[in-house]
């Protein structure tokens, strides 16, 4: 497995569209590929603290991706780096990829000396607690009951 910033890779965005839109089309943000890649385009442009990484099992096929994003939910000012868009191909799964595309995540916001990171999830709660993540609240959003955690990375 190779991880790679979309950054430096763009062509890997495609895919990367692809992968999120097969997994998610059901909801809103992700049920339209065209606008699922302009989104990622316009997210790894050089010079944006957000980013976008990948994995792939070969160098050339996305098997996993997870994104650092400003203000996911827009809803509460503090509240601005996400996680997100965190999926791995079914057939990768269990295999530690998405695990390590977040341990590569947090350690580049902590290297661009990002405070906390903010994600929601509907059903992952367990692993991220694990990880350090701690719960804030519940909520809805598109319809899916989900968990908001934070993780503080300042020392």
């Amino acid at each position: 497995m190779q991880i790679a910033d979309l950054n430096q890779h763009p062509d890997y965005a495609p895919q990367t569209a692809q992968l999120l839109h097969t997994e998610w089309s059901h909801l809103p943000a992700w049920s339209h590929q065209p606008t699922i890649l302009a989104r990622l385009t316009k997210r790894n442009q050089t010079g944006s603290s957000e980013f976008t990484l990948v994995a792939t099992s070969d160098g050339k096929t996305v098997i996993a991706t997870c994104s650092v994003i400003r203000y996911e939910l827009d809803d509460i000012a503090a509240r601005e780096y996400w996680i997100g868009e965190v999926v791995t191909d079914k057939k990768f799964r269990g295999q530690g990829v998405a695990k390590a595309l977040i341990q590569q995540a947090i350690a580049r916001a902590k290297h661009q000396q990002i405070g906390e990171l903010w994600l929601y999830t509907p059903d992952q709660q367990a692993y991220y607690q694990r990880s350090g993540w701690q719960v804030v609240e519940q909520r809805h959003i598109a319809g899916e009951a989900v968990t908001v955690m934070v993780l503080h990375l300042a020392q």
